[in-house]
């Protein structure tokens, strides 16, 4: 079946230069700028929202996944929650010993209490577990772990600097004393708490005694 069109009823295309001269040459270069504004703010959106989609991403908590041969989670490994059992089976054996409301009883309930908290804890913040149900901490880098040993490690590393570089500067402070040794046997408290208070910067302080020469001493 095909369709004819008669030729009379075909309408030539009219040409567009009369309405293309009729435009303002500004309100067609307004109309360009305002797309390009509206694809930079689309732009700047679609960027704002995939920055904010990265930080949730980054810092939530990552699950345990048994990445590590030989581990598990600890909340699924079943010897982690037989220790558990046997452990507050313990506490309670020797509850029975002691009247509800003595002192021992007490102590005895707080250290169920502690244990629970504790072996909810190591599941809740996925540890891994050996086949001995024993936590094992992971310290081979994998960000996933640095809450295990990285960050403890680096927050321990820093309070020690603290504490021996306030030492430092405690024997620094009363070497031109007339009897210094009494000063390191009955500690000034007033300097020393000063002391105490201004190491907290102690990594800042370290650098620029090194750029100084004073970190060492130079009759050593």
């Amino acid at each position: 079946m095909s369709l004819t069109i008669p030729t009379n009823l075909v309408l030539n295309p009219r040409s567009n230069k009369s309405l293309t001269q009729s435009l303002p040459k500004s309100t067609a270069r307004f109309v360009c700028s305002d797309d390009k504004s509206a694809t930079q703010q689309q732009s700047m959106k679609a960027f704002s929202a995939a920055v904010a989609l990265s930080s949730i991403l980054l810092s939530a908590p990552m699950p345990a996944v048994a990445d590590i041969s030989g581990l598990t989670p600890c909340k699924e490994s079943k010897q982690f929650a037989k220790r558990e059992k046997q452990q507050i089976k313990k506490l309670q054996s020797s509850l029975k010993l002691y009247a509800p409301e003595s002192a021992p009883a007490l102590a005895l309930n707080a250290q169920i209490e502690k244990t629970k908290r504790r072996f909810d804890n190591y599941g809740k913040y996925g540890l891994l577990c050996g086949a001995d149900g024993l936590p094992h901490l992971i310290v081979n880098g994998d960000q996933r772990h640095w809450g295990e040993f990285i960050t403890p490690g680096l927050l321990f590393l820093y309070i020690a600097g603290w504490i021996g570089w306030v030492g430092r500067s405690y024997l620094i402070a009363i070497s031109d004393e007339k009897k210094p040794a009494m000063k390191e046997i009955i500690i000034d408290v007033p300097l020393a708490s000063r002391l105490i208070f201004r190491g907290f910067i102690w990594p800042v302080a370290a650098y620029r005694a090194l750029l100084n020469g004073d970190l060492i001493a130079k009759d050593v």
